[in-house]
This record gives C-alpha cells, sequence and structure tokens, in this order.
C-alpha cells in the first residue's frame, strides 16, 4: 500500500475512445486515495456517476475543443490539459502521474513534462491497429494524429505498464532501457453493464442463442472472416449471427447472405445483459490484439469464447474452461471452433471470477506505484 504522502494525478485525455471509459474508471476507483486528483478530457461533459467515491473537487473535466482548428490546435498543442497539471503538480504535492489513455495529445510536450515528475505511461497499442480505409486522407490522417504520437509515447517514457506479456516482451526488445511493468487487465465490466434492464431493439425478432460477436468494427479485429466462415458452413447457420458494433462495415456483403443481423451503431452499457444474455457463443476472431478486455464481458455472463490463438488470447485464456482456440485468420479453422463450442458449451464465469477480481488488480499496481 502507498503511503499516505504520495499522491497521484490519474490522467485520461482519450477518456471516450473505445474501451477507454472502463478502463480508466476501473483502475481510478481502485487505487484512489485521499489527496489523489483526477483530470479527464472528454467531449460529453462531465460524468458525475464515473467516480462515486471519489470528492468532486477532486476531479477536473476539461472539454474536447469543437471544430476542425481548435481541434487540430488541441492535437498537438493542448494548452488547457499542460496548464492544469503543471497547477495540480504544483499546488496538490503530486509524487506521481498515471497516464491512463495512451495521452497521444502530449507526444510533443511530455519531455519537457518529465523533467519535473515522474510519469507511469500505460502502453495499449506498442504496435499501431491496422485501420483498413479506402480513404487515402484518413489514412494519412490516421498515421498523423495516432500512430506518430503513439510511437513517440513509447519511445520518450520510461517507466510504463502494459496489460500484455507479449507487450511487455516487444517493448523491452526495442527499448531495453524503459521499465515495463505488467499487471492485469481490468474488467470492462461496471455497474450500467451488471444492472442491465434495456432491450436491444434490433434483436426482438432474432431467436435467442445466436453467435455473437460485439466490438468496433475493424480490420484487425477479424469480423470478415466470422461472416464468411459463417455463410461458407451451412451448419452454422442453424442458428443467427449478430456482429453488435459501431463503425462502418469495411468489408463487402455477400449475395447469399441470410440469417446475419448487424447492429451498426452505438450498443449502451444497459444493453449488455440482454445483448450478451441470449447469446450461445461469443466469438472475438482478432487477426492482432495487443491487449483487451473484451473476454472480461463474456466471461461476466458465463458465455463460452471462441478466441484466435494470437498470443495475447492465448497468454491469458490457455487452458480455461469454456474457451475455444482456431488458427488465427483460418476461416475453417474458426467454424470448426464455432461447431465444438456450440456442441459442448461450458461457462466461462470461473475465469472472470479468476482474472478479474479487484484484489489483484489493485494489489499488482500499488506494487508498480511503489516502486516507481
Amino acid at each position: 500500500m502507498r503511503t499516505a504522502s504520495r499522491h497521484i494525478l490519474f490522467l485520461a485525455t482519450e477518456y471516450d475512445a473505445p474501451g477507454m471509459r472502463p478502463y480508466a474508471r476501473n483502475i481510478i476507483n481502485a487505487l484512489w486515495q485521499e489527496g489523489d486528483h483526477v483530470l479527464v478530457v472528454t467531449r460529453y461533459g462531465a460524468d458525475a456517476q464515473a467516480f462515486p467515491d471519489i470528492p468532486a473537487e477532486n476531479v477536473m473535466w476539461i472539454d474536447y475543443p469543437t471544430g476542425k482548428v481548435n481541434k487540430a490546435l488541441f492535437r498537438f498543442h493542448p494548452a488547457s490539459v499542460l496548464c492544469a497539471i503543471n497547477s495540480l503538480v504544483e499546488n496538490e504535492d503530486i509524487s506521481l502521474i498515471y497516464s491512463l489513455t495512451e495521452e497521444i495529445i502530449l507526444a510533443d510536450s511530455i519531455r519537457s513534462l518529465l523533467r519535473h515528475i515522474p510519469v507511469l505511461y500505460t502502453v495499449h497499442d506498442a504496435r499501431f491497429h491496422d485501420y483498413k480505409t479506402s480513404n487515402p486522407i484518413q489514412w494519412l490522417k490516421n498515421r498523423i494524429i495516432i500512430a506518430r504520437p503513439q510511437r513517440l509515447m513509447l519511445s520518450r517514457t520510461v517507466n510504463q505498464v502494459t496489460n500484455s506479456r507479449e507487450q511487455q516482451d516487444y517493448i523491452l526488445q526495442r527499448f531495453p532501457y524503459h521499465k515495463v511493468h505488467y499487471a492485469p487487465f481490468p474488467t470492462l465490466v461496471n455497474d450500467a453493464i451488471a444492472r442491465g434492464g434495456k432491450q436491444v431493439e434490433e434483436l426482438k425478432e432474432v431467436a435467442d442463442g445466436y453467435i455473437l460477436f460485439f466490438g468496433t468494427l475493424h480490420l484487425y479485429k477479424g469480423v470478415h472472416l466470422l461472416y464468411d466462415a459463417y455463410l461458407s458452413h451451412p451448419g452454422l447457420q442453424e442458428r443467427p449471427l449478430v456482429i453488435a458494433g459501431s463503425r462502418s462495415i469495411y468489408f463487402p456483403r455477400r449475395h447469399d447472405e441470410r440469417g446475419v443481423t448487424f447492429i451498426n451503431r452505438y450498443i449502451d452499457d444497459s444493453e449488455l445483459a440482454d445483448l450478451f444474455g441470449r447469446a450461445a457463443v461469443v466469438v472475438y476472431p482478432y487477426i492482432s490484439a495487443t491487449q483487451s478486455g473484451v473476454t472480461s464481458i463474456a466471461s461476466y455472463y458465463g458465455k463460452p469464447m471462441v478466441l484466435s490463438d494470437i498470443p495475447f488470447f492465448k497468454q491469458t485464456c490457455e487452458g480455461c474452461q469454456g474457451i475455444a482456440f482456431f488458427h488465427c485468420g483460418d476461416a475453417d479453422s474458426l467454424a470448426d471452433a464455432m461447431i465444438r463450442s456450440l456442441q459442448s458449451p461450458t461457462s466461462t464465469r470461473e475465469f472472470y471470477d479468476r482474472e478479474y477480481t479487484l484484489e489483484a488488480l489493485r494489489s499488482t499496481l500499488d506494487a508498480i506505484v511503489s516502486d516507481i
């Protein structure tokens, strides 16, 4: 346990990016103690329910700018954030900044910050994900405002934490002088998810016992592989396939498509109990992943899972009941794994109770913070 005089500034400047909100909230709520402060940048205004046990005066909310010019300026020189950080560090006896959500807006100012205070930087993506786009302007934009600052933050911070053993090894190979810690991924299940209660409108006419993918539709998540495997194996089509998540469908739809329901929008947390509760199996056919908390939601509801055999999933889930693996990128292997899982379903709740305990997360992160 860290001493009462050691205060942390928890930093979440990409709070609204996919998956970052529950990630940051769970860690902050687990580690916060009197004298700590929280700084969040958000597009949606202050969230009074995010940190129920933290005094409001210890949480600072900064609105993300609107308008193209203001957004561009903020991306490369976030003056309001830098001013707030400096003020909190100087006036609130902060000993450490814990960066939780990549903080890519600080890429050009992190060196100056590090001269005054240590930073524990969370590495989510040591390798840039492949976001498929046919728009060359969007491709260039992704490289400038995401890939470049990710690369700079990775190289310029020394004290780092990651939730992937493979990623930890990769960083140390590239930067052997870095101090890279491993911590278990926090659960993405929050109170709204646990309580549920809201029905998914698009599923009213869909039979229970479907095959489910849930997440943003990106190339690296392999959704196209699941789609093709399902339509190419008639035995699977005895059950519906539900693909739920935002972003445009990046792959061509087949003329023989049947039994597939796309819920192509943001899914509210209160809808997840209905979405997952009615599924027979949850499939994550990722082509690549550095780290992810997606298995926490499926296992919270005890759902069998089919996962690609990428290193992160294998290191985290191998040998767990209710989890079947397939060869990454192999549609036939994916179909076989889904059939096996549907024929012999086994609950994954035991995996959730072991992997995502608050006590394990808190003790590990306390030790890392104390080490720094």
